[in-house]
């Protein structure tokens, strides 16, 4: 009886989890095509609790990137450029909260990235698109720097022009401070000509959102690792009351005074931003800097047409099989077959709940290993009732033929189920995108089937046979 009880328990309060985390998609289900659109512009917390769905069910952004080479350092191959690019793509999308996309390469210097419910390819640009080449420089006042503004202005120019071919305005070029480059400010009317830079981004730990001033103005906190916070330190003390430019991709971002010597590494980048655009360079700052410029040469939005049709087309032939299955589970097992089949059930909403809660994201390969661990679900109960028929064919009553015919199959379906899982294991450390989904899916099924297959279906069993509503067994 106790052994019946602490069952139980567990099984009412795994049901009791299942149900309470599969609510925010039953609801979402539920919605109305406008409600949703409301939901998801206003951001509703019940975005972020349903059940995810990927890039072919759902839509989104695909995007096909190409590496620049011949901006390459010259000790870089392309090889390890694209994989590098990869890499911090894929941290930039993580921590930007994009789920589960697809971030593959494609021939030598190409790159394929699928955004599941970016709907705005430019927003997605933004994010993955930016070199991320943070610099600091010392503004450059003198004379022949501004004999070089004045130049620049005079010829009407920018910055990007002069730099792309500087030797078609030798005018420019001579009169040049030396170790000084010329930039662009966030404001069209300021250009700047600066010194070398004295740190860049590579020094950066962290970066981060903050909000200063009287309304709140958003800016980007950064912090130096121990040798970034010494030269930071170093060039602030020697350079009081002259302006630092801080230079985001060839861009001045702001260029404050520098009032004392700063310690500790610390900095902040203003610009005018906006709340999202702040955590959009934050972002890019944390994952760190492309080894060389991206350029996109292909972007569609996928619409979801392609995901309803999948959706619908999935759930009938999920509801037609999984029926068939029931059905025949009954007529050929009997009562066993109806336990059996309150077990399937339980291992879908289980799974189900388990994708929802840790934020899977289920694509048409999951799908597929949804469908194939209800196959192995199915297959387990099966094992376990034909061990108990032939049990039952030596004379022995219901209630010993089920305990033998557990202890006897057990080990049978944990060898099935555990080299299953082995090889999911595998798909999931080796494999991308898709390939991961399924490997997911069908690895928590594994677990899940396991526990109600040989678990819950033989807690039914022990509570009909000490209620005495179980007698005799009939296949």
């Amino acid at each position: 009886m106790s052994k019946i009880n602490w069952k139980l328990w567990i099984t009412v309060a795994l049901l009791a989890f299942s149900v309470w985390a599969l609510l925010p998609s039953i609801n979402w289900s539920l919605m109305s095509a406008d409600r949703k659109a409301q939901a998801e512009k206003e951001k509703d917390p019940i975005l972020g609790k349903a059940i995810k769905l990927g890039l072919d069910l759902k839509g989104g952004t695909h995007l096909l990137l190409e590496v620049d080479s011949s901006q390459l350092d010259a000790n870089m191959k392309i090889k390890d450029a694209v994989d590098r690019a990869i890499e911090i793509m894929r941290n930039r999308i993580d921590q930007f909260g994009v789920a589960e996309p697809l971030i593959t390469r494609q021939g030598d210097k190409w790159i394929v990235i699928q955004l599941p419910g970016i709907k705005d390819p430019q927003s997605a640009k933004d994010l993955i698109g930016k070199t991320a080449l943070l610099e600091f420089r010392i503004v450059n006042n003198s004379q022949e720097a501004n004999k070089v503004l004045d130049l620049i202005r005079d010829k009407g120019i920018t910055p990007d022009q002069y730099r792309e071919n500087p030797s078609a305005y030798p005018d420019i070029q001579a009169a040049m401070p030396q170790d000084a480059s010329v930039f662009e400010g966030k404001e069209d009317s300021r250009y700047y000509v600066l010194d070398k830079a004295v740190l860049t981004g590579a020094s950066l730990t962290n970066a981060k959102v903050e909000f200063e001033g009287q309304f709140g103005q958003p800016v980007v906190g950064i912090e130096f690792n121990r040798e970034g916070a010494r030269i930071f330190e170093d060039v602030t003390g020697r350079n009081i009351q002259r302006n630092l430019a801080i230079v985001l991709d060839g861009i001045v971002q702001s260029a404050p005074v520098i009032n004392q010597r700063i310690p500790e590494g610390k900095a902040v980048i203003q610009g005018s931003f906006s709340a999202e655009s702040a955590k959009l360079l934050a972002t890019v700052l944390r994952a760190g800097a492309l080894p060389a410029p991206v350029k996109v040469i292909e972007e569609r939005t996928v619409g979801p047409t392609l995901g309803d049709d999948s959706i619908r087309s999935g759930f009938m032939s999920a509801l037609i099989g999984i029926g068939v299955v029931f059905i025949f589970m009954i007529i050929y097992y009997r009562a066993s077959g109806l336990i059996a089949d309150i077990a399937l059930a339980l291992n879908l909403i289980i799974l189900l709940a388990a994708m929802a809660y840790f934020q899977f994201t289920i694509t048409l390969p999951g799908v597929a290993g949804i469908a194939l661990t209800l196959a192995m679900a199915v297959d387990a109960n099966v094992l376990i009732l034909e061990r108990i028929r032939e049990e039952l064919a030596t004379g022995k009553t219901a209630r010993v033929a089920v305990d033998a015919g557990y202890q006897k199959v057990f080990w049978t379906i944990f060898d099935a189920n555990i080299t299953t899982l082995i090889a999911a294991v595998f798909l999931f450390q080796f494999g991308t995108g898709p390939i991961k989904g399924f490997a997911v899916t069908l690895s928590i099924g594994l677990i899940v089937s396991m526990f109600t297959a040989i678990s819950v279906t033989k807690l039914i069993y022990d509570f009909l046979f000490k209620e005495n509503l179980l007698l005799k067994l009939k296949m």
